[in-house]
């Protein structure tokens, strides 16, 4: 209805805006473990809680997602991408990112894995590492909407009761 109303009260306003509607990207992947999908959730950082998440965007399959005190920590994230790749049994054709100081370490061994054990040479194996807007990054994007809407609320209740209760302290240092 308010489309309706608006489309007739101003035509070339909402052309201009549907014109700049979020255009989704069409991922062409041949299968699993082709493209895997990174970022970090922060919506519970306030709460000492960041979270890492990998998904596989053939099947969107949650492939890891690491709880620590930081996610933007390059060697943490790096070591993350080497237990998922151990996991698995090997690496993706191409990792999507965002280009965060967290990614550097993860785009090294990317590239470096690629060029070693893939058979491309070190410039195309620097194209296995792709960076993106976070926002563009839209199948791990949709898992933290998803986690949002299902599970941060209840996991922040239950910290706020911690603390109201007193069995959680989050200036304590040991239990941060």
């Amino acid at each position: 209805m308010v489309y309706n109303v608006l489309k007739e009260v101003n035509p070339d306003g909402m052309a201009a805006r549907l014109h700049h509607a979020c255009v989704h990207c069409v991922y062409r992947t041949h299968g699993p473990n082709h493209i895997w999908a990174c970022d970090g959730h922060n919506k519970l950082k306030k709460y000492g809680i960041c979270v890492y998440g990998f998904i596989d965007v053939w099947s969107r399959k949650i492939l890891g997602m690491f709880v620590h005190v930081t996610n933007n920590d390059q060697h943490h994230i790096g070591v993350y991408f080497l237990d998922l790749a151990l996991k698995i049994g090997g690496i993706p054709q191409k990792v999507t990112s965002d280009f965060g100081s967290e990614t550097g370490t993860m785009g090294t061994y990317q590239s470096w894995f690629s060029n070693q054990f893939a058979g491309v040479n070190a410039e195309e194996a620097k194209k296995r590492m792709h960076f993106t807007k976070s926002t563009h990054n839209q199948k791990i994007e949709a898992l933290w909407s998803q986690m949002m809407k299902q599970h941060n609320q209840s996991i922040i209740d239950n910290i706020k009761h911690a603390i109201m209760i007193g069995s959680y302290d989050p200036n304590n240092e040991l239990q941060k």
